[in-house]
């Protein structure tokens, strides 16, 4: 009896510990292997609050991302790449960044104010020039996406009903630190402003893998406790500081000799020549006093239609200048009408580019009436208040006309209508 409780003290002592086996962590290449995963000293909040000072710190950043949706419960799977240039650098905006974003069939481009969309194939442009908060609810290429992270980090470290858990991971041969989230019955929004209350079956949980070697996102994988289903986004090739893109890339001016106004932007017409021009009253930004075309009778009338985020806009104001300096002592006024930024864009603008004109702000209704769809839109108006020159653009054969009509225009006397003339005795 001795002998063989002896033995099996003996056998007990030899056997192996067992330990629960992990479940693999999925991602859009395949199984993690399992071996490279060990675990993790620091905590989840300290791993977050490391991620997004990293992200708070970039002025500009660009990277490839995939995003690959696999739903089993609908049988459905895609995925999608884009190119995706970000500028924080910038604090008034709706989503406190602009972008440029690209693939194989658009590019499209935030600019702070306007938002327009290239389409490769058909070579049209769709132009939002007074885009509101929802104009970016629903991009694709903003889902799950760097600036989510951006946004939302905040929010979740200060949140104590978010369940973290944290450990060390190799994602597609690269090693990571994973921060699994379980935010109940609630979703991050598109921009990562908040939090969406979703009535599901499930819980949504998001594990977040961020680069050992650099601190930034490679992965969001957006699960759920109840199915498969999943979405995936992979941030690769990443620019930590890149190249800034050329000023005028911002601008949809730019891209007008390449792509047409789709027929939803294109729908006026440009005022004919010949025409009455009609009237208005506006404000100068600089000193707020009213300004009206029934005003300026007996004067040519040069009018500038622009935007500040425009290419030719900015190109012309040396000119219109120059006609500022020829005709002051000319019955001339040179008068630019700008067609819906911010006075303090406004300001910003004239002082920049050391504007000598009149300039008058909340245009858009004008431009409108005028039929103004492009800018710069030069409108010239003779004495009598008919429109003698109308033309959208700038280049040498504007600037040549511009020049020569005012001369032109300036020299006649204006007709008296016939009812006012009188015989004499």
């Amino acid at each position: 009896m001795k002998l063989l409780f002896a033995t099996l003290i003996m056998l007990a002592w030899q056997a192996p510990v067992l330990t629960p086996r992990p479940h693999p962590i999925i991602s859009s290449h395949g199984p993690i292997p399992l071996h490279k995963t060990y675990p993790a000293l620091s905590s989840p909040d300290s791993i977050l609050n490391e991620v997004a000072q990293k992200l708070n710190t970039l002025k500009r950043f660009e990277y490839e991302m995939t995003r690959e949706l696999s739903y089993e419960t609908d049988n459905y799977h895609n995925i999608s790449t884009w190119r995706i240039l970000y500028d924080f650098d910038t604090a008034d905006t709706l989503t406190g960044f602009k972008y440029q974003v690209e693939d194989s069939t658009f590019k499209e481009i935030y600019n702070g104010a306007e938002k327009f969309h290239l389409d490769k194939k058909s070579r049209t442009m769709q132009v939002d020039d007074h885009p509101g908060k929802n104009s970016f609810q629903y991009l694709s290429f903003l889902y799950n996406s760097i600036t989510t992270l951006r946004n939302i980090l905040p929010q979740l470290i200060n949140d104590p009903t978010v369940v973290k858990s944290v450990s060390d991971t190799t994602a597609d041969g690269i090693p990571c630190t994973q921060i699994t989230l379980n935010l109940g019955r609630r979703r991050i929004q598109n921009l990562g402003r908040g939090l969406d209350h979703m009535e599901t079956k499930y819980n949504f949980i998001y594990k977040i893998l961020a680069q050992k070697a650099t601190g930034l996102p490679y992965k969001i994988i957006q699960l759920n406790d109840l199915n498969n289903d999943r979405i995936t986004t992979t941030f690769t090739h990443p620019e930590s500081d890149p190249k800034a893109p050329g000023d005028l890339s911002w601008y949809y001016s730019t891209y007008a000799d390449i792509y047409r106004m789709a027929e939803s932007k294109a729908s006026s017409s440009l005022i004919a020549v010949g025409s009455t021009a009609p009237s208005w009253k506006l404000e100068s930004p600089a000193n707020s006093s009213v300004i009206s075309l029934d005003e300026l009778k007996g004067q040519v009338v040069l009018l500038d239609f622009w935007i500040k985020n425009c290419g030719p806009c900015i190109q012309s104001v040396p000119h219109l200048n120059q006609l500022k300096e020829k005709f002051k002592d000319q019955p001339v006024r040179i008068i630019s009408i700008n067609a819906y930024d911010s006075k303090a864009d406004i300001a910003w603008f004239c002082n920049k580019h050391n504007i000598q004109y009149t300039v008058l702000s909340n245009g858009r209704e004008v431009a409108k009436e005028y039929g103004i769809d492009r800018f710069p839109t030069c409108i010239i108006i003779d004495k009598t208040g008919k429109v003698v020159y109308a033309q959208a653009g700038f280049d040498a054969s504007v600037q040549a006309a511009m020049e020569e009509i005012c001369t032109n225009q300036a020299r006649l006397r204006p007709r008296l209508p016939a009812q006012t003339q009188q015989t004499p005795k």
